[in-house]
């Protein structure tokens, strides 16, 4: 974690008269950080930033804290959202019913967001959607592009559990003003970052909103359990990761009814396909592999959805022929669906009983 990020929130502890000795024993460092030199490159551990998170929440009794936000959310805030969209079937559900729920608490701030856009917002040539944050230009522009950059990462990092794997970004958007050098935030998001624009937000492909919901109740319990920590750990977007774990993230932007061709991939990673096998058989798989992978865990996903049909899901999974999924589901999980199906109702009444 930098230590410029962190520094952005001690500021604000000692601005509310909290004790800097204090603070710092409690986030476990033993130097003051205000009075580094180096703060562009010097970097602290992610505990340390998770645990002054959670000393300014208690200080503030705010979980908006440092975002440019002109409002408080009480804590609890950010578990009562969770939990109302916890349900959700697909990512795009989520993201509307988390607007959703923010408009609804907005009711009881004394907030007025006239300016402030929907949700997803459509992008051209249309295949691509920016999923808002929406900030106020209420901060030093310094401190709003730290404040929408953290809260874009822990956008990026918790959508990114709720669909069980990395979210694919397209490109990053930032109301604040372009600063002199903007390497740091394209290196820290990996991908494109664009300031000065109308909201800011996150940019991912239509077809990724299709993406299932792959947490519940329980594993959110888990989740929260260990908050802030999931939101600020972690590998930034930014981070090297291995060609299969590229290649998953196409396959999830894609969708389960368009996936990419071995050598469409290979064209996206700019590398011939035979590149692209030999770098695979390295890791120690195939492309067929990885597909195969990608539509077994969302069928199986989609079986524990107990509204849809077998047929509905081999429909939404993009089999026009229903015994080519039956077939499929089979060599996935060595069982057919109906069998599959059959098992997860005998755990039930096991669990119920």
């Amino acid at each position: 974690m930098p230590l410029k990020t962190l520094n952005t929130l001690l500021r604000v502890v000692v601005e509310q008269g909290y004790p800097l000795e204090s603070a710092l024993t409690q986030i476990g460092l033993d130097y003051n950080p205000l009075q580094h030199a180096s703060v562009e490159t010097t970097q602290v551990a992610t505990s340390c930033y998770s645990k002054l998170y959670s000393l300014l929440m208690e200080i503030l009794q705010d979980e908006a804290f440092g975002l440019g936000q002109q409002y408080y959310a009480p804590p609890g805030t950010f578990r009562m959202m969770c939990l109302f969209i916890i349900h959700c079937p697909t990512l795009e559900q989520a993201l509307l019913r988390a607007r959703e729920f923010h408009e609804y608490c907005d009711q009881y701030r004394d907030v007025s967001h006239t300016d402030s856009p929907a949700a997803l917002v459509p992008l051209p040539p249309g295949e691509r959607v920016l999923c808002v944050f929406q900030g106020h230009a209420s901060l030093a522009l310094d401190q709003e592009r730290i404040g929408h950059a953290n809260v874009l990462l822990m956008m990026y990092r918790f959508y990114s559990w709720l669909i069980g794997r990395d979210l694919p970004l397209e490109e990053v958007h930032m109301r604040a003003p372009q600063p002199p050098d903007s390497r740091h935030y394209e290196s820290l998001f990996g991908c494109p970052v664009r300031f000065a624009m109308p909201a800011s937000g996150l940019v991912l492909t239509r077809q990724l909103l299709q993406h299932p919901v792959a947490q519940n109740e329980e594993t959110l319990r888990e989740f929260l359990r260990l908050a802030p920590y999931p939101l600020v750990k972690g590998d930034p977007p930014g981070e090297l990761k291995t060609l299969s774990r590229k290649i998953e993230e196409l396959l999830a932007a894609g969708g389960p009814q368009k996936l990419p061709t071995a050598s469409e991939v290979a064209s996206l990673l700019n590398m011939s396909a035979r590149t692209l096998h030999r770098k695979l058989t390295a890791e120690d798989t195939s492309f067929q592999q990885l597909k195969d992978t990608f539509r077994r865990e969302l069928a199986v996903h989609y079986m524990h959805r107990e509204e849809l049909s077998i047929d509905a899901i081999a429909a939404v999974m993009g089999f026009q022929d229903n015994s080519a999924f039956y077939r499929s589901f089979k060599k996935w999980t060595g069982i057919s669906p109906g069998q599959y199906r059959l098992q997860l109702k005998q755990q039930d009444n096991t669990r119920n009983a």
